[in-house]
Parts: structure tokens; sequence; C-alpha cells
């Protein structure tokens, strides 16, 4: 996740922690609460609150940004920062994790998952449900790790059977469903992949199939498998993967194979 952070010239520094000493006093801090916030010695805040020095105008916003995060209980800290380049990067910026940097590729993967759970909210999904939770995960064209896929975090919400909500889309948080699209992305081109529940009625539906082994290779290397079944294994339940171009692609086929096996009819009925 993106963080808001401030940079500022090491020169500045005292600068700073001085005009914040003098707002944070004004606002009713005690000189003791003050040293702790910018861990100095308690005399040295006394100094800096009598000081005269004239404080230049982008320090005095930064000052004021900072106090009003301090007084909304934000926690403060102070690092230093190590900059090979001749940029300026005083002000305020945003840091993040390699794999949260989000770029217009990875933006079109949220919006997808996105469209996806939308597609899945409110309808009755008990019978695809697997003991452990039921995910998404959709990876970027050149994925190379589990950093370059993303993944509802924790899971999909179910309540009563029927999709509600989520807790956020992430990058590199899925581990299983992340290995194994990683792997049948060069295999048979999917950049989607969706588990549920073992479908033992696959063959009366149009869905084309294929089986993986216990490993999680493919056992066949059917060209365009549409739902991979894994038969389980001493401590792994029995399970399917519904795979596709996207995940928009995969809801759908899940969507088509719960009309197909006829779970969606009262649901349907009820709607009506």
């Amino acid at each position: 996740m993106a963080e808001k952070v401030m940079f500022i010239k090491e020169e500045n520094t005292i600068l700073l922690k001085k005009a914040l000493a003098k707002n944070l006093y004004l606002k009713n801090f005690d000189q003791f609460k003050i040293s702790q916030i910018l861990k100095i010695s308690q005399p040295m805040v006394s100094n800096y609150c009598s000081s005269k020095e004239k404080i230049p105008e982008h320090i005095l916003n930064l000052v004021e940004d900072i106090t009003e995060k301090i007084l909304n209980k934000n926690p403060l800290d102070f690092y230093t920062s190590i900059f090979f380049n001749e940029k300026n990067f005083e002000g305020t910026y945003f840091v993040a994790e390699k794999n949260e940097i989000i770029s217009d590729e990875r933006n079109k993967i949220i919006d997808d998952l996105t469209e996806a759970f939308l597609l899945l909210k409110g309808r009755d999904i008990g019978k695809l449900l697997p003991e452990v939770k039921i995910n998404i995960a959709a990876a970027i064209d050149k994925a190379e790790s589990s950093d370059d896929v993303a993944a509802f975090l924790n899971g999909l919400i179910v309540v009563d059977g029927k999709v509600t909500s989520n807790n956020g889309i992430r990058f590199g948080k899925s581990k299983h469903l992340s290995c194994l699209l990683l792997y049948l992305k060069d295999v048979i081109n999917v950049k989607a992949i969706m588990n549920i529940a073992f479908i033992n009625d696959i063959k009366k539906t149009s869905l084309n199939f294929d089986y993986l082994s216990k490993d999680f290779k493919l056992k066949d290397n059917k060209k365009y498998p549409d739902i991979l079944l894994h038969k389980g294994d001493f401590g792994i339940e029995p399970c399917s993967y519904i795979v596709g171009k996207n995940a928009v692609n995969v809801v759908n086929k899940v969507i088509k194979l719960m009309e197909e096996l006829k779970w969606n009819y009262k649901m349907k009925k009820f709607q009506k």
C-alpha cells in the first residue's frame, strides 16, 4: 500500500523541527510530549520554542500539514533517505513496494477484478465453495513472480452462500493461485484463475476440461481448457480451477457453469 511521505533536505531538518516544536506548543502540547514526538531532548524543545530564526515558507507549509496529522493521531517518524539523483525531491510524495506501483496495465487488472467481483456480487455460489477461501487472481502480460499477480486480499467474502464484499485487491498477496497461474500462463496462455469446489458433473456442461496431477501440473495439455480439475491428495481437498484470458472471462465461465448445472434456477426465479 502506498504511503504518503514528506522529503526535506538534510540542512532543513533542524528548521522543520524548530517550526514543529513551536507549532505544537501553540497547540497546547507540553514540552515533554513534543520531545517524544520529535525525538529530541526536552531542553532542545525549549531552545527551539524560543528561537527567533526565520523559517522558509515551504517548510511552514509542511509543518501545518504535519501538525494536522499529529492532531489526528497519525504516527510520525523521521528517516534518512539517500538519493543518487540531481532532482530536488523536497515535498510530498508517495512511496510503495515495487509490486504495488500501479502502471496502466496493473490498473487494468484491478479494474477487471473489480468488474468480475460485481458480476458475482449477490449470486448464490454456495455449491461452488471449497473448504479454503474462494479467490480470483489475474496476472500482467509478462508476469514473472507473484508480485505481478493481483488477487482479492484474503479472498472473496461470502455470507450464506452469496458473494457480498471483499477486502480490496493487492498484488503479491496470493501464493497458491499465483504460483499455479504463473505456471499455466506459459503452458495454455491464460492470465486469470479462480478456485472453486471439485465439479463431479463437469461432463454435463459444455466447458472444456482437463486434469491436474497431484503436483498441480497439466496431465493432458489440452490446448484451451476452461476448467482444471484436481482430485486432491493427502491434506489437499479435491478442487477445480476456472481459467481464462482475464478475470471477467473467468467469472462468465463460472456463471455459465452454474446455469448449465441448473444451480442458479432458484435465484433466477426469485429475481423475477
